[in-house]
């Protein structure tokens, strides 16, 4: 089985469409990293530091959302290190509210204990979503507040934030 991802793992930048997404060496798309980081089988900038693509993000972050640079800085550190590039392996990543799952601890249950790498424990529990009636505007509004708080954004900026990087969670689409 071929890995997926729902954001590149090299940048974070969501890979909604056929264009988002880079090439490999045969011509075919990269499931996991964007064209803007992947072409041809080869990173673009290879010799790039998490730091620099750190940077590079927050600036677009701070412009696209109206966040400030400082944390836009912090938002794309956190969000980087938790992809192949710079983590050494696809973090997979709660299908209803996009939150990692670095762990077992952190990963949603089946209703017999097992683990279930989609969902994390907050969303997940016992085989059923903690909140099974939840839908996708509920959950977006859910999170505004924490958004703003957070990360400094203003109300309609966190929306916008929050819809863009969950829109193409499994749960919601």
């Amino acid at each position: 089985m071929s890995e997926q991802a729902a954001v590149c793992q090299s940048c974070a930048m969501p890979l909604v469409k056929k264009e988002d997404h880079g090439t490999e060496k045969d011509g075919s798309l990269s499931s996991v990293y964007c064209t803007y980081c992947y072409r041809n089988g080869e990173f673009v900038n290879p010799g790039a530091t998490l730091e620099e693509i750190a940077e590079h993000g927050a600036a677009m972050i701070s412009q696209m959302y109206d966040m400030p640079l400082d944390n836009a800085r912090m938002f794309m550190t956190g969000q980087l290190r938790t992809l192949k590039r710079w983590s050494g392996r696809i973090v997979p990543t709660c299908q209803s509210c996009g939150m990692p799952i670095f762990s077992g601890e952190e990963a949603g249950t089946e209703k017999d204990g097992t683990e279930n790498s989609s969902y994390c424990v907050h969303c997940y529990q016992k085989g059923e979503f903690t909140e099974p009636d939840l839908s996708h505007e509920e959950m977006i509004q859910k999170g505004i507040p924490i958004m703003t708080r957070k990360f400094g954004l203003k109300p309609e900026k966190a929306e916008e934030m929050i819809r863009t990087f969950t829109s193409a969670l499994s749960r919601w689409s």
